[in-house]
């Protein structure tokens, strides 16, 4: 028997990686990388390459030798860095983008996922486990006061539900339901929560609606 399984174990350890991510490098399962790990299959000979070749460890190491923590920082020198690398590859997700000329229609059909999913799309940096959404920004005026951005600017909003709902307070958000598009800061007084854009103007928030409800996460600016 070969130590594969256990040397794939050890790196995802040494890595801080789960089974799942492991296996998303090499288009793999989680239950693959479990089977192997548990000595109850072994994978393919071009798997293994795979492994060998990305974490720079000589093939015969990686299936005959019971490597140790010190083998694996040996044959990756640079193992700090790869890290952060590999943490920041697997952070970057794909994100329907809405520009100006898109925002009618996608008013209209904010809750049809064909619609949605023919969006163009955008490639961000995020470790949100909520849906995103990013909107080009059409003119500061739209916005509360004290939001310094700018017309063009690519604003990131992640879906408000239950889970992150203690987490919108005091922070840019939107609401989409079928009479439009309302922006503002999330506010709560006395129990109560509310979308508000001015002192005037606020917007009732009720996650049972039909409406969604949207918070800032980030924001990238156009260099002029």
């Amino acid at each position: 028997m070969t130590q594969i399984g256990k040397n794939i174990k050890k790196i995802r350890n040494v890595r801080g990686m789960s089974q799942q991510a492991f296996a998303d490098l090499f288009e793999l399962t989680r239950g693959n990388i479990s089977s192997y790990e548990e000595f109850r299959a072994e994978p393919k000979i071009e798997v293994i390459i795979k492994i060998a070749n990305f974490f720079g460890i000589p093939l015969a190491d990686l299936i005959e030798k019971d490597l140790s923590v010190n083998d694996l920082l040996h044959y990756n020198t640079g193992l700090v860095l790869e890290t952060e690398k590999l943490k920041i590859a697997q952070q970057l997700l794909k994100v329907p983008y809405i520009p100006i000329l898109y925002i009618n229609d996608f008013i209209r059909q904010y809750k049809d996922t064909e619609f949605i999913a023919h969006l163009p799309h955008i490639i961000v940096p995020s470790t949100s486990k909520f849906r995103l959404l990013a909107f080009e920004l059409e003119n500061q005026e739209s916005l509360p006061s004290g939001f310094d951005f700018h017309s063009g600017d690519v604003m990131v909003y992640e879906n408000v539900v239950k889970e992150n709902i203690h987490r919108i307070f005091d922070k840019l958000g939107i609401m989409i339901d079928n009479e439009g598009l309302k922006i503002g800061v999330y506010k709560e007084v006395s129990g109560q929560i509310s979308l508000s854009l001015n002192e005037w103007v606020e917007y009732p928030f009720n996650i049972e609606s039909d409406a969604e409800y949207w918070v800032l996460r980030a924001v990238y600016t156009q260099i002029v």
